[in-house]
Parts: C-alpha cells; structure tokens; sequence
C-alpha cells in the first residue's frame, strides 16, 4: 500500500516539496488509512518526498453525540501520530434549511468551506513570513482572510519540484470513483463527467489530491487489519434512502455477480475516457482560439472555420460560446447548444434567444452573441399603493397588456369569506392576502437576486434553486412571468407560489391575478 501510493503520487505529481498536506480526516475507514498512508510515506520516502501533514476533521453537527464522538476519535489518532489535527463544528441542518438544500449538498459545501480555510490559513501564514520575515499572530492571520490568493508559487520553482502548497487530499478510492462515473452516466453527462475524478484537481483555487484513487476497499481494510487500526462507522452509510449508498450496496453487487472486475474496469474506462478529453479539449481550445473572439461586450464566431469543424467540435465551440456570452455554463444543456449550431448554417438576420438574456444572430459570415432583450422580451410593469387602492375601493377589475402578442393580466379585489376550498389551483390564476400586497409589486421576469420564501417559518431559497427542484426547463426560465416585490418573488406564473403572501382563514381581502395570452419568450403556453 505505501510503495503504490506513494508511486501513484509521484506520477500524477501531486505533492511539491516543501508542501502542507491536509487530509480531510472523517475518522473512516478510507481517510483514516489515508492519513496513515501518507504519514508513512513522509517518514519513509523524506528523500523523494518532504512535505508537512496534518488533518481537517468536520464535525456536522448532524448525528448528535456520536457525530462529537468522531471528532474525538479524530483529534486522538492524530494526537498519537503527532500529526495537528483542526476541527471544524458546522451545523448542517440548520444550514440545509436556511439555504434550501438537502443534507448531502449541505455538508458537502460546509465541508469544502472549512477545506478551503485552513488551506488558506497555510499559504497566508507562507506569504506573510516571505514578505515581512517574521511570524504573526494567528489572528492577525484572520484578519488577512482573502488577501492572498490560494496560488503555488512561481512556475520556475515548480520546476525544481520545490514551489510551496497546500493540498487537500480527500480518501476517495476506486469505488468511489465509479460511483460517480455511474451517477454521471445516469445524469446524461459527457465525455467530461464519465471520466471520473481526477488524481489532482482544484475548485476554488485550493488543490485537492486523492493518493488512493488506485486502492480498492478492500486493500484499504486489509492495510487497516494489518496495522491493527480502528475506524468509525458512520450509520448513515448503510442508508439506502442515500443515492450513494444505493450504488454501493445494491448496484455494485449485482454488477460483481456479473463480472468481479466490474469496479477495476469501470475505472479503467473513466481513466482512458480522461486521457481523449484531455485531447479534445486540446483541439477546442485550438479552434476557439482561431475562430472565436470577445470584442465590447459581444462573442463573434467565424463561421467559416466553424463549418468545417468535426461535429464533436462544433458543439464544444458553441457550447464555449455561449459560456463566454453569459459567463456560466449552468443550465445551459444540449438543446441550447444545438440551436446554435444549427443557427450557424441557417440565412442571415436569423436569431435565438439563449439563457440569461443572451441573443444569437447570424450575420453575414458571423454569428454574434450578446446580452439584449428579446423581440418579444416582457416590460416591467409596476403596481403602485395608490392603483391598489383604487381598486379594493371600487372593487372593479383593472387589465394590463403585458406584450405585444396579446398576453394580458386581470387585477381584482374582493372580500373573502375564509372558505380555503375556494381557492382555485390553476397556475395561472393566483389569490393573495390584500394585506400583504397594498404596498405594491411588480410584474416582471427574473434578476439577479431573486428569492422565495419556502414555508411558514420565513425560510427562502434562491430563485434558479426552486427552478432546479420544481423541474422548471432552463430554457423557460428567463421568459417566465414572476410576482415580485424588490428580490422577494410572491409567484412564479404557471407554477408555484410563495408563502410571503398566502390567503389564510383570517385574510380579509383577496387580491387575484390572472394570466391570459399567447407567447412567452420564444414559447407559447394557454394561460
């Protein structure tokens, strides 16, 4: 185990010398061998590799006294190897329910967080006693959060093998990493997500390392048996309900039924679709750089060096495009990808409209990709105080044009008398408490920003995480019509709404909204 991890260090160059390890220590089987590991191969192998070690351990606050008992095993085993252990206690749920998100995705953040901030502690502590030649206090430290960036040094030390860094190493081994091949496979991903995790990567600047991606489980249990090693055991990981867990626990014994190198070929598959990407991803850089460029704002392709490219590559360039368009990537999927495409054949002065506001026009041997509104893009209609009491003083019903395809809304005022069941469930109409909308609000389509409040104890999610949740197609997205008062958004038209203005029982008034019409931001919906 040592030779070969130490050997699988070398090769993917994962630890300069004169670098800090951190091992993101859980206290399980996986990183407590980890954490062994390494501490034997920087007392056996100094000469091949001289690097600091110590541990990250992230208490989750999750599984109550026996989630403190971890931690308490962590500090202890590195108490006894001499190795300093720093532990983070984070509250999980609390965090999930503030922020909308599941336990899993909660953690995985948090733990990351607290990744990043002992990464950062290292290399502020390096730059600060390079530049000043002396040691500050740890609060000073704190005090400079963010003032260096998580960066190696310079590329000619790097050269000599001896550049400064804080790594991260995570325990992820050859199950884990078919796990996520599986789980990308099952997502639709491309050639990038099938080929697994990568030996060294970085997110968000800090260097992350997984010595024992070539170890099984198995020869990870053995090394823990052999050197007499306890573990814990965390219960969640027999939890189905897990999708992880799911994989490991009834997937992959069916797989082995089939073939019992079923785990060793999968991750021979990931490590051979790596080595194409990284090939491709050569090529597409070559052919944006020869055929893409960014000039005041607008993303210009040439489309005869387009058209002559593999089909492989002419989605890799449009879909560079358009990331370059809007600055992100995130929901933006293979249909957008393929209209653009095929704009690129198509007459001049055709146009489609992208995600987050982006136009795509072919013109005269180009296409050009900017931020603009829409041909048919919505107004932002504001509803004043004074127009709504109007309204609940005449109890008339007002009409308002939203576009010039003929879509309309009806605003209305009226008593109501408690009875919930009245209530209609149509997405296109939406009763609110009068109370709680008199002061006005808009109609508008989404911003940066936005937000819904999710339940009755106040708690809001982002406004794109309930359209990941509710399913909500990317490409609908920014053509939807929203109820909105600044971020708070009271209703997304034709799907949900908000808890910031819900009828109750005690509702004196009711104020309905009703969307009638024709074509939204390029698709067309019966409201």
């Amino acid at each position: 185990m040592i030779r070969r991890t130490k050997d699988y260090i070398l090769e993917n160059k994962m630890i300069n010398n004169h670098s800090t390890v951190l091992v993101a220590l859980s206290g399980g089987a996986d990183s407590v061998c980890l954490l062994l590991v390494l501490n034997e191969i920087k007392r056996q192998c100094a000469d091949e590799l001289d690097f600091a070690l110590e541990a990250v351990h992230v208490e989750h606050g999750i599984r109550g006294a026996e989630s403190r008992e971890d931690a308490r095993f962590a500090s202890d085993l590195c108490e006894r190897l001499n190795i300093p252990c720093h532990v983070h206690s984070v509250d999980v749920p609390q965090y999930a329910k503030s922020h909308g998100l599941g336990l899993e995705e909660a953690a995985r953040i948090l733990r990351y967080e607290a990744f990043e901030k002992e990464a950062a502690r290292i290399l502020r502590y390096e730059a600060f006693e390079k530049e000043v030649a002396r040691i500050l206090r740890y609060e000073a430290f704190e005090e400079e959060a963010g003032r260096y960036p998580c960066e190696t040094a310079n590329a000619s030390d790097q050269k000599q093998g001896n550049s400064r860094q804080a790594v991260v190493a995570v325990a992820h081994h050859m199950e884990d990493n078919a796990e996520t091949v599986l789980f990308q496979m099952l997502r639709g991903s491309g050639a990038k997500g099938l080929a697994g995790m990568h030996p060294v990567s970085v997110k968000n600047g800090v260097t992350y390392i997984r010595p024992l991606l070539s170890a099984t489980r198995a020869q990870i249990e053995e090394y823990l048996k052999e050197n007499g090693q306890a573990f814990v055991t965390d219960a969640t990981n027999a939890d189905t309900a897990y999708s992880r867990n799911k994989l490991r626990h009834d997937v992959f014994p069916l797989l082995l039924q089939i073939n019992d190198r079923a785990i060793e070929h999968i991750n021979e598959s990931a490590g051979q679709l790596a080595v194409m990407n990284d090939f491709y991803e050569q090529q597409l850089k070559e052919a944006c750089d020869s055929m893409v460029s960014k000039k005041e704002g607008r993303v210009i392709l040439e489309i005869s060096r387009f058209e002559s490219l593999h089909p492989a590559l002419k989605s890799g360039v449009a879909r560079e495009c358009i990331h370059l368009a809007s600055g992100r990537l995130k929901d933006i999927t293979s249909t957008h990808i393929s209209a653009l495409v095929k704009l690129a054949g198509q007459q001049s002065g055709r146009k489609i409209n992208l995600p987050y506001g982006i136009i795509a026009e072919k013109s005269f041997g180009e296409v050009i990709l900017c931020a603009g509104r829409c041909d048919d893009e919505k107004e932002e209609i504001h509803i004043t105080q004074k127009e709504l009491e109007a309204l609940s003083a005449t109890g008339e019903q007002k009409n308002i044009k939203l576009s010039a395809d003929g879509s309309y809304v009806t605003l209305c005022i009226k008593d109501f008398n408690g009875k919930m069941d009245e209530i209609p469930k149509k997405p296109y109409t939406k009763w609110f408490d009068y109370d709680k909308m008199k002061k006005g609000f808009e109609i508008r389509t989404r911003k940066a920003g936005d937000y819904i409040i999710v339940d009755d104890e106040g708690h809001h999610k982002k406004l794109k995480q309930v359209f990941t949740g509710d399913k909500i197609p990317a490409q609908q997205r920014a053509g939807l019509w929203l109820i909105a008062h600044e971020s708070l958004v009271h209703a997304i038209i034709g799907y949900r709404s908000g808890c910031s203005a819900l009828v109750t029982p005690q509702t004196g008034k009711v104020l309905k909204i009703t969307f009638y019409g024709g074509k939204q931001n390029g698709f067309f919906k019966e409201i």
